[in-house]
């Protein structure tokens, strides 16, 4: 709206500002700021003005000017003015205004020196409009009456729902109504009424869900046309989780997909399996696609590829699992694909967002230890015990003094007054604490029909729940697309990184200075600091724990860093040719750079008390270039009901690793901790390597009449990896759809929204191995020239036997969907089976002596991975009080067909068990399970051990019963047998989600059923010695035939090791050997939106309060601190070992989302 004072224009919002409130106050400023004025001119100044045809706004400046007066008008309304012709000689201010405003549709005010102008506005005849009747019917697109929909009239609140025939009726006074009809499941429509006496309204299904474009790789597809198995998450599942890795949000979300988090450590990943476990000894880990690239998990470094992603920048996940979705990644699709897309900028307004998000974290559960005074009383009770056993006449009344041994037999001197020493130390609590974590995440986002863009940054600081153990994680992502043509559209994708962390020992046992492990065996009649302040000295005392060193001194000590800076970036053209037919290259790089530096300073000294500790440290650096190229024609066309999608495409990708590690000791002191201060090098290692993969691909999809579906992919992987002779593998696969819901018997079925079959059938490979494997590696070796007293010359040798036809692990699967959804797509099922076949294992097999080697890499084996997934999805409630629930369901069953020409079964030993097996693989059974002595009990009495198998050692009441396996009536090596199996019979998980207005609250339960644990770490919490502390479920062991204990835990002895078959150190026994299986509360999120009201007065689109319980309760019966150590590492012969780790930490956030 313009106005005009003293002819001047100015601009105003018309919706600021009312005209009545205008005039007002701008009458008021004029009147003021005239009484400042010294005016020449007399209100009775005369005008003299001689016009032709001249606008009235240009008339009316003169006539201010000559009378000094202002004039306020708006300029829209005066623009249309007729124009004046006027004969104005001395005339008055009136006389003026009047010839001036003649024949004119306007008026005047005159008030001091302001004259305001307004249109006169002719009132109309108002007629009374009397209420009329509207009737009409709602129907679906096939014409059937909908019951219970709602019928609206626009702007009024009238408002009624359907009968049972779709009929309703409403009346309104409005000349032109305008309806909102509304139904669940069907899309809204506003309709203009005509006819009030028969308004038809037809609604369609709401098929977002069936329209919901998936990337399949290479592409996207809507959900009604894929014939693959292909799971997904958003972004609303992610962002309330608490998580610092992507992969941990993915738990309990989507069917086939076990996600198992095997450290609390911070910024620590997790282990995820699609669909079990296909390979015994190269990679399990699906491949990651992150905007396109895809990511490597580097083979020579634990490296989470998900650690430096912030979550919050996700957009969705895809997760590719039958050959038909997968077969498009060739060689790196047996394990499955994970497809990640990052978030771009949408068409409309721009927008700011900002999220705060603020908290504190807890260790998830800390175990039942002995206490002070019940420690003492074990520690003498094994001892006696002993003592007792060691010969005959002996009491637990004998003193010290007759007691031969002074760690076996006699009773330390602090332990002699058990009650004085009351509760003691918890060392768990002296490690662990209340750790504090921040995440904040800054985002811009906006564009037009030309170019979108999305900026973020990201800042994560998040203190662990061990001492001295910290991440931080800067992050920022640039994401632009143009339509520089309108034929050619052009993007860029950047991710740099850079993560910090402190880190601490915290994995394996006391022996290599775990921490928590040291914690948890600690003596708790022992404090962290003496009076003094000092760290005390908890080994050497005479109580067996002589190398157990003390647990805080080692977290607080702990010098263990790491750094990684890392740049991921895809940049692409995209071309349309012609009308369907696409040409889009791609070019992207993945840069990490690594660092990492361990000092270990002189007064930790965790191996022996008495050895003379000196410095050492290892500092280790690598830099992964990993660079791709591809090139794809994408041709999509409809003819009549024949929908045709095909891709052709050229990829190459090539990755170097510079890998350099050095360790050194000998330091000074603790003060310099950089390795060019240790005065003695120890090791030091340089690496270079690089591999390669080229490829040619297609897939063609075809539809006909959106009903009967055919999709056929092929690939072809050449790889630096294998041997000269078997570089080229071929990866084809076929799959087919029926969506029977188009079918035209099933028409009148109206309940149901859609059913679809599918089925299929294809090849992939495993390329997860070394980069070298097939060919001769050599290493240093020295040889003596010239005889007996000859010269040692170095020299170099063939470290292994070179297989020139080393090739791929060969993954074959079947996969049979159906899916179905009912009552408006309102409650969907998914049924999922699958049989998929891995055949040309690779393993290092044994070989003739005669070579010089004792094995050589080969292809041989096959294993099998079967099972069966169930996903539902339903909208309980959809009212004003929304519930949807999303449930999944999984099992999966694996089994070793064939190990290599005589079948021989593989046994293999977990570095944490000393020199015992602790695995078995072999043929009709499950890889990897667990291989010892079954332990049917304690023996009660002489009765009982003479009825009983032979053990070598002379047996006593109260020591480990075992069974005879093989009959003999001997306990020996040939006795050990299967004792359980590290993977699942099932998994599943539930979220809930909640909606009442502006409130929103949800829960997701994750669970994993029917699998064992080896518990390793239990051998010394859980030990019969008195030699370190223990559970309080240990200390309920046998005492007499009268007083058994639990019937399961022997008697505790200080020489419990040299039971007969009981050296558990040495040997893996059922004891050990726990059920896993548990159920978790993984997250529970309650949320808060404002009202827009509220947000819009102080200039915000939108805010969001929220508090969020990541890991808030778990229901087991596992003994450790986390089941989820299932499918730890990567080798699948041997999983599933607990040997002391990091807890999992319960999070309480809070979290506020402003969008601006």
């Amino acid at each position: 709206m313009n106005f005009n004072v003293y002819g001047k224009i100015r601009i105003y919002s018309e919706y600021v500002l009312f005209k009545q409130i205008l005039v007002m106050k701008l009458i008021i400023l004029l009147t003021i700021v005239s009484c400042f004025q010294v005016s020449a001119h007399s209100f009775s100044q005369t005008i003299t003005l001689t016009t032709k045809n001249m606008p009235l706004e240009k008339a009316l400046i003169a006539i201010g000017k000559q009378s000094n007066h202002y004039f306020f008008y708006k300029y829209n309304e005066l623009k249309d003015a007729a124009p004046v012709t006027l004969q104005l000689r001395n005339a008055s201010l009136e006389e003026a205004l009047r010839e001036s405003f003649k024949g004119q549709e306007f008026s005047y005010t005159i008030d001091n020196r302001t004259i305001v102008v307004n249109k006169v506005i002719t009132p109309k005849a108002t007629i009374q409009v009397q209420p009329a009747e509207i009737k009409g019917q709602v129907l679906d697109e096939k014409g059937k009456p909908l019951q219970g929909a709602s019928v609206k009239i626009k702007g009024s609140n009238l408002g009624g729902v359907t009968d049972a025939n779709g009929m309703f009726a409403l009346a309104t006074d409005q000349t032109k109504p305008i309806l909102l009809v509304s139904y669940t499941g069907y899309e809204s429509r506003e309709i203009a009424v005509v006819d009030r006496s028969n308004v038809r309204v037809l609604l369609q299904e709401d098929n977002q869900n069936l329209n919901e474009v998936l990337v399949v790789g290479y592409g996207s597809q809507q959900r009604k046309d894929i014939t693959g198995s292909i799971s997904s998450m958003n972004s609303e599942k992610i962002k309330n989780q608490v998580v610092v890795s992507l992969d941990n949000a993915m738990a309990g979300q989507m069917a086939g997909v076990q996600v198992s988090q095997a450290t609390g450590a911070p910024g620590g990943g997790s282990s995820v399996r699609i669909r079990g476990a296909g390979s015994l000894s190269a990679g399990n880990d699906p491949l990651y696609v992150i905007d396109g690239f895809p990511v490597t998990n580097d083979y020579n470094q634990n490296n989470n590829p998900l650690n430096t992603i912030n979550p919050a920048d996700i957009e969705n996940i895809q997760v590719l699992k039958d050959a038909s979705a997968t077969a498009i990644y060739g060689s790196r699709g047996s394990n499955g694909v994970v497809i990640i897309t990052t978030k771009s900028g949408k068409n409309g307004v721009s927008r700011m967002d900002l999220s705060i998000n603020s908290g504190v974290q807890e260790v998830e559960k800390y175990l039942e230890l002995l206490n002070a005074r019940e420690y003492a009383l074990y520690i003498n009770e094994a001892r006696n015990n002993a003592w007792i056993n060691s010969g005959a006449g002996r009491s637990a009344s004998d003193p010290n003094s007759v007691r031969t041994n002074n760690v076996m037999y006699q009773l330390p001197e602090m332990t002699s007054n058990p009650d004085a020493l009351g509760e003691g130390t918890d060392w768990q609590r002296e490690i662990f604490r209340s750790a504090m974590m921040h995440n904040y995440q800054l985002n811009f986002s906006g564009g037009n029909e030309k170019t979108k863009y999305f900026l973020s940054g990201g800042y994560l600081d998040q203190d662990g729940i061990i001492l001295n153990s910290d991440l931080k994680r800067y992050s920022f992502r640039i994401n632009v697309e143009s339509n520089v043509h309108k034929r050619v559209k052009v993007g860029a994708n950047l991710t740099p990184s850079y993560t910090f962390n402190n880190l601490v020992n915290a994995e394996g046992n006391w022996q290599g200075g775990g921490i928590v492990q040291s914690a948890i065996t600690a003596a708790p009649f022992l404090t962290p600091y003496d009076a003094q302040g000092n760290y005390t000295k908890i080994t050497g005392l005479g109580i067996g724990t002589s190398e157990v060193d003390n647990p805080v001194k080692l977290a607080k000590e702990s010098y263990f860093k790491q750094g990684t800076l890392r740049l991921l970036g895809t940049a692409f053209a995209e071309v349309s040719i012609m009308d369907g037919l696409r040409f889009k290259t791609l070019a992207g790089t993945d840069i990490r750079n690594f660092r990492e530096h361990i000092f270990s300073p002189s007064i930790v000294n965790p191996n022996s008390v008495n050895a003379t500790k000196v410095p050492t440290a290892t500092a280790i650096s690598s830099e992964n270039k990993n660079w791709l190229a591809e090139f794809t024609l994408d041709y999509n066309k409809r003819f009549n009901k024949h929908t045709i999608d095909a891709l052709v495409g050229y990829t190459m990708q090539k990755e170097y690793i510079d890998f350099s590690s050095m360790a050194g000791t000998n330091f000074a002191n603790d003060n310099i901790k950089t390795i060019n201060a240790a005065g003695l090098i120890t090791n030091a290692i340089t690496t270079q390597e690089e591999w390669a993969l080229l490829s040619y691909l297609a897939r063609i999809n075809y539809s006909f009449a959106d009903r009967y579906l055919l999709t056929a992919t092929l690939r072809r992987d050449g790889s630096s990896r294998f041997g000269a002779d078997n570089k080229w593998g071929f990866f084809p696969s076929v799959s087919v759809g029926w969506r029977l819901s188009e079918e035209v018997f099933l028409n009148e079925v109206s309940w149901l929204s859609d059913l679809r079959l599918r089925a299929s059938y294809g090849a992939t490979g495993n390329n997860f191995i070394s980069n070298y494997g097939h060919i001769g590696l050599t290493g240093i070796e020295n040889y003596i020239f010239g005889g007996n007293g000859g010269a040692l010359i170095n020299g170099t040798r063939i470290a292994n036997i070179p297989n020139s036809m080393l090739g791929w692990e060969k993954n074959n699967q079947l996969d049979v969907g159906l899916e179905v959804s009912v009552l408006n797509n309102r409650f969907a099922l998914t049924v999922d089976y699958y049989n998929k076949k891995t055949s040309d294992l690779l393993l290092n097999v044994p070989v003739p002596t005669l070579t010089g080697y004792s094995t050589a890499l080969q292809n041989i084996g096959k294993i099998q991975n079967k099972g069966w997934e169930f996903t539902v999805t339903s909208r309980n409630l959809v009212s004003d009080f929304k519930w949807t629930t999303d449930f999944n369901l999984s099992t999966n069953q694996i089994k070793v067909l064939a190990l290599g020409s005589d079948g021989s079964p593989i046994i293999s030993r977990q570095a944490t068990s000393a020199n015992a097996p602790t695995h078995i693989t072999q043929i009709d059974a499950e890889p990897g399970s667990f291989y010892g002595y079954k332990v049917i009990g304690v023996y009660q009495d002489a009765a009982d051990i003479a009825n009983s198998p032979i053990i070598v050692n002379e047996s006593k009441p109260g020591q480990l019963k075992f069974e005879d396996v093989d009959g003999d009536g001997r306990i020996t090596s040939a006795d050990r047998t299967i004792l359980g199996s590290p993977f699942p019979d099932f998994t599943y998980g539930i979220t809930n989600t909640f909606q009442f207005k502006n409130i929103d609250f949800s829960f997701t339960l994750q669970g994993v059923q029917g699998f064992e644990v080896l518990n390793m770490a239990r051998r010394y919490y859980g030990n019969y010695a008195g030699s370190y502390n223990v559970l309080k479920s240990a200390s309920q062991g046998w005492v007499s035939p009268e007083n058994p204990g639990d019937g399961k835990s022997p008697m505790v002895d200080r020489n419990f090791g040299a039971f007969p078959g009981s050296n558990l150190v040495n040997n893996v026994t059922s004891a050990f050997v726990e059920d896993g299986s548990y159920l978790r509360l993984r997250n529970i999120t309650l949320g808060y939106t404002l009202p827009t009201s509220i947000v819009q007065a102080a200039g915000i689109a939108q805010a969001r309060l929220n508090f969020t319980v990541q890991n808030a309760y778990t229901w087991t019966n596992y003994q450790g601190y986390n089941p989820e150590v299932s499918i730890q590492g990567g080798s699948t012969l041997v999983p599933g070992v607990d040997a002391g780790g990091y807890p999992l930490a319960r999070t309480f956030m809070f979290g506020l989302n402003i969008g601006f």
